[in-house]
């Protein structure tokens, strides 16, 4: 599985020096009797385009080495096909990884993928497009812009990304009108963010229903109540401190497929951190046990 491996790294990820993963990384590959050929991504956009310049290369398996964006790009190449991905989580949440059990120590992570087993995992599309954790459309896609702002000014790091909640919830507020179908449900709904999740683990770690339903094959969505600038900041304080409540909060419908119309041609669609713009209507769907990932002996049945 190792003979010919190829390793995309985003040096601009999380906190981490990039040099010093590659140089663990070319070890760990030689003593597993590989070869390892690294794709770096330096000023960030082109994740994509080395993955393929991977598999065009005859890579055996592609090592992901970044944030949650940069495995979901990497991802997106792969999945469908019979080249398996490894990971090295290098982001600030890593919930993909901690999701399937893969150590976001580093020298850890190289070694699950040294000893590793290749076993399949679930994706989620939107409009074609792969994402692991959620995809979502509204609001968040200003949360990350000020995100990217209060990094440069403060670094990276979790409490940033919680303060950057915070001003993006007090500057920006676009309620959308949406008609919604889930298998075959049809609904209206206004609201400031569609989100749809396929992390179980991302769910349980807000404390979040919708965690069952993900294991069971299916998506969850879900529909901000349309509260207002105050209203969605005490929102995010709540989800924060574990207490959104289903009903209360928020509506959340299951299902494996789904289809949004906001009534707009195209708007900034989030996947797994990273922004683009995309044409709606966003039609999203399940796809079980598409991708082949490389997870630590203990994690090989995980989910």
């Amino acid at each position: 599985m190792l003979n010919n491996t190829h390793a995309v790294v985003n040096v601009r990820s999380g906190r981490r020096d990039g040099t010093d993963v590659t140089d663990w990384l070319r070890e760990c590959i030689a003593e597993s009797g590989g070869r390892l050929t690294l794709h770096v991504d330096e000023r960030g956009g082109s994740i994509e385009k080395l993955t393929r310049r991977a598999l065009d290369a005859g890579a055996s398996a592609v090592i992901a080495a970044g944030g949650d964006g940069t495995i979901s790009s990497v991802a997106n190449v792969l999945a469908g096909g019979d080249v398996p991905m490894g990971v090295i989580p290098m982001g600030t949440f890593n919930y993909f990884a901690r999701a399937n059990g893969i150590p976001e120590d580093t020298q850890a992570a190289l070694e699950a993928i040294c000893h590793g087993r290749t076993s399949p995992a679930d994706i989620g599309r939107i409009n074609g497009k792969v994402f692991l954790n959620n995809t979502s459309i509204g609001v968040y896609s200003q949360i990350l812009k000020q995100r990217e702002d209060t990094y440069a000014q403060f670094g990276r790091s979790r409490a940033a990304a919680y303060w950057s909640v915070l001003r993006a919830l007090l500057k920006f507020y676009d309620p959308m009108t949406m008609k919604i179908e889930v298998d075959g449900r049809q609904m209206s709904v206004r609201s400031p963010l569609a989100f749809v999740c396929n992390s179980a683990y991302q769910l349980e770690r807000f404390a979040l229903d919708g965690a069952d339903a993900v294991r069971k094959g299916e998506l969850a969505l879900f529909l901000a109540d349309d509260v207002g600038r105050l209203g969605l900041v005490r929102h995010a304080v709540k989800l924060a401190t574990r207490q959104m409540r289903e009903g209360r909060d928020f509506r959340l419908v299951t299902g494996r497929e789904i289809v949004i119309d906001p009534g707009r041609h195209k708007r900034l669609v989030v996947r797994d951190g990273e922004k683009e713009p995309m044409r709606g209507p966003y039609r999203i769907s399940l796809e079980r046990h598409s991708l082949d990932l490389i997870r630590p002996p203990r994690a090989a049945g995980a989910v």
